[in-house]
């Protein structure tokens, strides 16, 4: 029998009101694993050259992993991919919480959403029964009331619900998917491509157990996590993300002022150990995971914020944080509350909102653009009514919610200079004038600014498999986990090809989609001197970058000038078929 997956793809179809379930066999899981693997196999397969992203053609792909499920701490990993609304190019985030291990227990080790219903609709799967449902009722609510609409109606607290929220419904282009209140998939704008498609949630009930070849092995390393948290986890089990802005500070590359600055007096206001004495009142983790890594704060005053919705992690912290140099805690934890119940991506709305207040600061931006509304750093208030007009498209907030490229391009002025993105995705809170490693991660990622390493394979094989990336498991135990669950006895040259595979067939949509080498490159900002700090008299050349994607393209079997994968490489990864 196999391990670690069911060999059942649930397909649905929205526009015919129907779903059916493939079975793609043993070699395609042991080809592409999960993640992004079947991301690029539909994208490839199924989606027509150079549609619109919100066209009903666009496939939507919830990816589970063959580790997804089993109880293993980070096991609670799940991937979401579509042509992206924001880069027009591939679109691909992760998840954690508890949704993708519900699916795997349900039965199923994927879902692939085609179509655009007639009416809001939801998807009930309970086990291996499959139905959808009008959501009519659920359209233009918060995702905390629609997943307790949602437990109440199908009578069952246990119900894991990944959604979008009013913002996926309005299309705002940076819209992420939603699940268990406080997690995401949030680059990319898939939330967007389900509002599309007029699909309102995904809910979920399972029951059964994940096959393993050898659960005494998952045990095992399941009890050395357990053993070995204060040595390996213990900053990130009390703290969560963001307690390292000081650092940054010192070293001259906090996010600061739309990546202009590089220290800001205020970061130890809004930093998490600042959150500890402040707001939070717990921390919680994901599937099956000791390490209680996510953060929960309450405030009833001057702003009521439920800690349903968790707390603000680094990459909030950074966007809506520091980057806006927002040393007000309440309104910050606010904002990350709202992002959350509308379904925003945090790391987009924060680069969007400081273009804006930059491009206002330098008068490239005017009170007839906004509204009358006059951007300024720092101001709480502000920020948190804009959060408000992005997710309802509302006056300034209808051009916001493009996506800092595309409203740059409709103001012009010269505020495109300004947009700190790569491929059209605003990039994430790290700065590769003063983070080594993101220079080849940035140019490089086939998404654009994501800033997780997805280009790498460490980072890139556990989304691909559904592990945590946070957890500290090497390539030697990776290996191990694997062959526990699914028996293979994979080599590491085996899933290296794997990550090559999953990293081409991205490569191939991309290019596919009019992407090209001129796209591999850091935005206009990341090549001039930060203001601040020890970094203010460095210059990162743009010939370094250059270097740094050539070399790329040779590691991976790639035409060194253009990008362009080898009919050599197509062939040695079994990928000639998509390359038409």
């Amino acid at each position: 029998m196999a391990y670690g997956y069911w060999d059942r793809v649930l397909r649905v179809d929205l526009t015919a009101g129907k779903s059916w379930v493939e079975h793609p066999g043993d070699a395609f899981y042991r080809k592409h694993l999960g993640g992004r693997g079947f991301i690029g196999h539909y994208l490839l397969s199924e989606v027509p050259k150079g549609i619109d992203a919100f066209d009903p053609q666009n496939r939507l792909v919830f990816a589970a992993g063959p580790i997804t499920g089993v109880p293993l701490p980070g096991a609670g990993r799940h991937s979401v991919g579509a042509k992206s609304p924001l880069s027009d190019g591939f679109g691909e985030a992760e998840s954690g919480g508890f949704w993708g291990a519900e699916l795997k227990h349900a039965g199923f080790d994927a879902v692939v959403v085609q179509g655009r219903a007639a009416r809001p609709t939801y998807l009930w799967i309970d086990d291996e029964r499959v139905e959808l449902r009008d959501a009519s009722h659920l359209w233009g609510k918060i995702t905390g009331d629609v997943e307790d609409a949602i437990r109440a109606e199908l009578g069952d607290e246990r119900i894991r619900v990944a959604q979008i929220g009013p913002a996926g419904e309005k299309l705002v282009r940076f819209a992420c998917v939603m699940n268990d209140l406080n997690d995401a998939a949030g680059r990319t704008g898939l939330g967007a491509v389900m509002g599309s498609k007029n699909l309102k949630a995904i809910a979920v009930r399972g029951h059964q157990r994940v096959p393993m070849a050898n659960p005494a092995g998952i045990q095992e390393v399941a009890r050395w996590v357990a053993s070995t948290l204060e040595e390996n986890h213990k900053g990130l089990h009390e703290f969560g993300t963001g307690a390292a802005l000081a650092g940054k500070h010192l070293q001259g590359h906090l996010i600061v002022r739309n990546f202009r600055d590089g220290q800001w007096d205020g970061h130890s206001r809004i930093d998490a150990t600042a959150i500890r004495d402040t707001y939070r009142v717990g921390m919680d983790g994901c599937f099956a995971c000791p390490v209680r890594c996510k953060k929960r704060v309450k405030i009833d005053q001057p702003y009521k914020v439920d800690p349903r919705y968790g707390g603000p992690e680094y990459e909030t912290i950074g966007a809506m944080g520091s980057n806006l140099a927002l040393g007000d805690l309440a309104a910050l934890c606010k904002a990350n509350e709202m992002l959350n119940y509308y379904g925003i991506d945090t790391i987009s709305a924060g680069v969007v909102i400081s273009w804006a207040t930059e491009a206002f600061e330098l008068g490239l931006l005017t009170e007839a653009d906004t509204g009358g509304l006059r951007l300024e750093w720092g101001n709480g208030p502000l920020i948190v009514s804009l959060v408000e007009k992005i997710a309802r498209r509302e006056g300034i907030g209808d051009l916001l919610a493009e996506g800092a490229l595309r409203a740059a391009r409709k103001v012009g002025r010269g505020t495109e200079q300004y947009v700190v993105h790569v491929k059209g995705l605003e990039v994430g809170m790290h700065d590769p004038r003063g983070m080594e490693q993101l220079r080849r991660n940035y140019p490089l990622t086939p998404t654009g600014g994501d800033h997780t390493g997805a280009s790498a394979f460490p980072t890139s094989i556990k989304n691909t498999v559904g592990l945590c990336i946070m957890l500290r498991y090497d390539e030697a135990k990776l290996l191990d986990i694997l062959d526990d669950v699914t028996g293979w006895g994979m080599t590491q040259d085996e899933l290296q090809e794997v990550f090559r595979r999953g990293l081409t067939m991205a490569r191939l949509f991309n290019l596919r989609e009019g992407k090209t080498r001129a796209d591999d490159r850091l935005p206009w900002r990341f090549h001039q001197p930060l203001k601040h700090g020890p970094l203010s008299s460095y210059h990162l050349p743009e010939s370094d970058i250059e270097r740094i994607v050539t070399e790329y393209y040779v590691e991976q079997g790639w035409d060194p000038q253009s990008g362009v994968p080898t009919a050599e490489t197509l062939a040695r990864l079994g990928l000639s078929h998509y390359a038409g």
